[in-house]
């Protein structure tokens, strides 16, 4: 039985509610910041590295965050949906501190049991050090997303801006003293230290013991939620350690600056679902299902709103973005680099339809595309990649985001109505290709082939694109709303 009481139609009074404007404007804003550091961070790490060694850290990192992903196995998320949702946050912290520190024990035993081919594959041995980083990132992540669960989500962004600032500091000054792919490794270690203790500052949630029923309940959504974790991790990472088995270092540097390139386009879809899951999660638990039916719906147009234009942003100079800002030899991943721009419009709708689904408590539903999208993302890169080297891994992961996003619509309208917004999507295609057909003259006439003239050309093209996108009325009306609600 629920708590309303016999014969009670209307339902509770929602007890929670934030500003998601605020919220994903504070976060947008700190995370552009973050962008805007880690960009000349890494312009300066692969000038100062080169390919090759460059690519050395990714694989590190891809390492790094394979372990990470087994030593949470859903804990983050699971923590984060029951202290969102009031049940016991103190004892669920506990609970999730239990089987974290559990787990890291396990994982570290295997890594130094495998040091020997891990350092063969990676190129240095790092084995003490890849053991201490996943520590720091694992117990900062699980603090984060405690603050989240507590609907704090903007107090996390100034954090995320600290350890991004103290990661390119601390490279940068081990850097020149001759550190070279270790002080990449140094300084994630210290800034994932430094959230850590952060976070723990900021923390109103206390840490108390837990008791079966909360080891139970943690383990109940982390079992399938660990499953969709793990899909999210061979999304971000399958293809690098793909590459990095069949192709070179320098492969694996060139590939991954593309893939980082495109994730500054879904910057702030990524951190508008940061904020969108809690207020979801929340709005579920009370009741109030109209509601969470129109924020996905407008969830999704915020989401593509500047996906779309980068696609064909890409699409007209993508060559040129990569050659100018990192290095003529970067430019054998500019096909790839397409294709995963493409691939984040998936990507961006595919956020809102995971974070809908947490909020309902159905990690399974994720569990289910995450088993059939990993699958295939693992066969095809294996397939693709020997015969058709980055853009076989870009292809391999576009078609398994694809598949998986579809899934996740499909059981999304099992618990709510899912409306795609036609009208609003399509004033941004027409807004996009305007500001194509500009690109495609301006270049004709002018050579991107300096950091002046690109900045320029992406000037133009951001000035043509917003102008599209105000001239549209529902999404003008949107925009100002917004605004209005960001100043309170």
């Amino acid at each position: 039985m629920s708590g309303r009481r016999r014969g009670s139609l209307a339902p509770p009074p929602l007890r929670r509610t934030m500003n998601l404007a605020r919220a994903s404007s504070l976060l947008f804003g700190v995370e552009l910041l973050n962008t805007a550091l880690g960009f000349f961070g890494t312009v300066y790490f692969a000038r100062e590295l080169g390919a090759t060694l460059l690519g050395i850290f990714f694989l590190f990192e891809a390492t790094l965050y394979t372990m990470a992903t087994v030593v949470d196995f859903g804990l983050r998320g699971a923590v984060e949906k029951r202290i969102s949702a009031g049940d016991d946050p103190a004892q669920m912290f506990g609970a999730a501190v239990v089987l974290k520190l559990l787990l890291i024990l396990v994982v570290s035993g295997l890594v130094l049991a495998v040091r020997e081919p891990l350092a063969g594959y990676i190129g240095v041995d790092l084995a003490f050090e890849l053991i201490g980083v996943v520590v720091a990132f694992e117990l900062s992540m699980l603090v984060i997303h405690v603050l989240q669960g507590e609907l704090r989500v903007a107090q996390t962004a100034v954090l995320h801006f600290l350890r991004s600032l103290t990661f390119v500091t601390v490279a940068v000054a081990l850097l020149q003293y001759g550190y070279g792919v270790q002080a990449m490794v140094y300084a994630l270690l210290v800034s994932y230290t430094v959230l850590l203790i952060g976070g723990t500052l900021r923390l109103s949630t206390p840490l108390a013991r837990p008791g079966r029923r909360h080891l139970r309940s943690l383990y109940d959504y982390a079992k399938f939620n660990g499953i969709w974790g793990l899909g999210g991790h061979v999304y971000n990472w399958m293809d690098v350690i793909v590459i990095g088995f069949f192709l070179s270092q320098a492969a694996v540097g060139a590939y991954e600056l593309a893939w980082r390139l495109t994730t500054t386009a879904i910057m702030f879809s990524t951190v508008f679902a940061r904020a969108l899951f809690p207020q979801l999660s929340a709005w579920q638990a009370d009741g109030a299902v109209e509601k969470v039916q129109n924020l996905v719906s407008d969830a999704m147009t915020v989401s593509l709103l500047l996906i779309i234009p980068s696609v064909v942003g890409v699409a007209v100079i993508g060559r040129e973005i990569l050659g100018v800002i990192f290095g003529l030899e970067y430019t054998i991943a500019a096909a790839a680099f397409l294709v995963l721009m493409i691939e984040k419009l998936p990507q961006a709708v595919n956020l809102v339809f995971d974070k809908a689904i947490q909020a309902f408590d159905r990690p399974k539903y994720g569990a289910i595309a995450t088993v059939v999208s990993l699958s295939m993302n693992i066969v095809l890169n294996v397939l693709l990649v020997p015969r058709y080297g980055l853009i076989g891994a870009a292809v391999a992961t576009l078609v398994s985001v694809f598949a998986n996003t579809v899934i996740l619509g499909l059981y999304l309208g099992r618990l709510t109505p899912v409306r795609f917004p036609v009208r609003d999507v399509g004033w941004t295609v027409l807004a996009a290709a305007a500001m194509g057909v500009v690109l495609v003259g301006i270049t004709r006439l002018l050579s991107v082939d300096t950091p002046l003239a690109l900045i320029a050309v992406v000037g133009v093209a951001a000035v043509v694109y917003g102008g599209g996108v105000l001239a549209a009325p529902p999404l003008r009306v949107k925009i100002i709303e917004n605004v209005r609600n960001v100043r309170g």
